[in-house]
């Protein structure tokens, strides 16, 4: 989503960028529209640079067989 930019994280001094007026959002927020899980745990792992972080994968379920008659 090149057209948002991320909040920085807090305690960090944010970086004046001239003529930069695309919307700020957070992370999680971020993490959230993209269809990732954005709880703390995935935020945070997200942040520490693990990329696949709040990617949800659904399980096939198990097809049970059954017989119609």
């Amino acid at each position: 989503m090149s057209h948002l930019r991320l909040v920085p994280p807090l305690g960090t001094a944010p970086a004046a960028q001239a003529g930069d007026d695309r919307p700020r959002v957070s992370l999680r927020l971020l993490m959230a529209a993209s269809g990732r899980c954005s709880c703390d745990a995935c935020v945070i792992a997200y942040r520490l640079g693990d990329k696949s972080a709040g990617i949800l994968t659904l399980r096939p379920s198990a097809t049970r067989l059954t017989a119609v008659r």
